[in-house]
C-alpha cells in the first residue's frame, strides 16, 4: 500500500516491496567512523548508474560508420547486461535475504533477527531491483521497535546519508515503484470487480 502525507508532500511515498535487505548492528564508535566515509557499494552502485545508459557517442558524429556505431551499441547493452548478473551473482552469495519491506526516502522497516531497541545504530544494506541492480550500504537509525512473531522484530529504521547518491538512488526507485503501483492498481480495478461480481 503506498502513503503519502501532505505535510511532507512527495517526501514521504512509501511502497511495500520484497527486495534483498541485511542488517548489522553497530556500536556508537562503528557508527560514527562510518558515518564520514560513503560505503564502497554506495560509490559503485553511483559510477554503474552514470555509465549505464549513457550514450556511446556523444552528439552527431559523421566520422563512425553506422555498422560501427551499431556494433559498439550491441556491445554496450551486453556489458551492461554482464554488469547487472554480476552485481546480483554477488548479493546472492551474500547474507542478503529477500524479506517484505516498507521503504521510503527517510528510511525503512523490516523484520529483523537482530536485537534493537529505539535508538541502536545499523548499518543496512539493500538491493534495489533497477538497471544495472542498486546495492547500498546505508547507515540507520533504530525509531521503532516492534514483536514481529518468532522472536523476532519489526524495525523502522531512519538512513542517516552520507552523501547526495544515496539519497538520490533510494528517491528514484520510491517513486519508480509508486507509479508502477498507481498504474497497476489502475489496471486491475476493472478485473478486480469482474472478480467480485463472480
Amino acid at each position: 500500500m503506498v502513503r503519502a502525507t501532505e505535510e511532507h508532500g512527495r517526501q514521504d511515498f512509501r511502497v511495500d516491496d520484497i527486495i534483498p535487505i541485511c542488517d548489522e548492528k553497530l556500536t556508537r564508535e562503528m557508527f560514527d567512523i562510518n558515518k564520514s566515509k560513503v560505503g564502497i557499494k554506495s560509490r559503485q552502485n553511483s559510477m554503474l548508474q552514470n555509465m549505464v545508459g549513457r550514450d556511446i557517442f556523444s552528439g552527431d558524429r559523421d566520422d563512425v560508420k553506422p555498422e560501427v556505431s551499431g556494433a559498439l551499441e550491441a556491445l554496450d547493452a551486453k556489458l551492461n547486461y554482464l554488469i547487472g548478473v554480476n552485481i546480483l551473482n554477488e548479493a546472492s552469495h551474500s547474507d542478503m535475504q529477500e524479506k517484505a519491506v516498507n521503504l521510503s526516502v527517510t528510511g525503512v522497516s523490516f523484520v529483523s533477527e537482530n536485537d534493537y531497541s529505539a535508538g541502536d545504530l545499523s548499518k543496512v544494506t539493500l538491493m534495489l531491483p533497477s538497471f544495472p541492480p542498486s546495492t547500498l550500504e546505508l547507515l540507520a537509525v533504530i525509531r521503532r521497535v516492534d514483536p514481529a512473531g518468532d522472536g523476532r522484530m519489526r524495525i523502522g529504521a531512519q538512513f542517516y546519508y552520507r552523501c547526495d547518491e544515496e539519497e538520490d538512488t533510494v528517491a528514484k526507485y520510491v517513486y519508480r515503484r509508486h507509479r508502477e503501483t498507481i498504474r497497476a492498481s489502475s489496471r486491475n480495478a476493472e478485473l478486480d470487480s469482474e472478480l467480485n461480481d463472480l
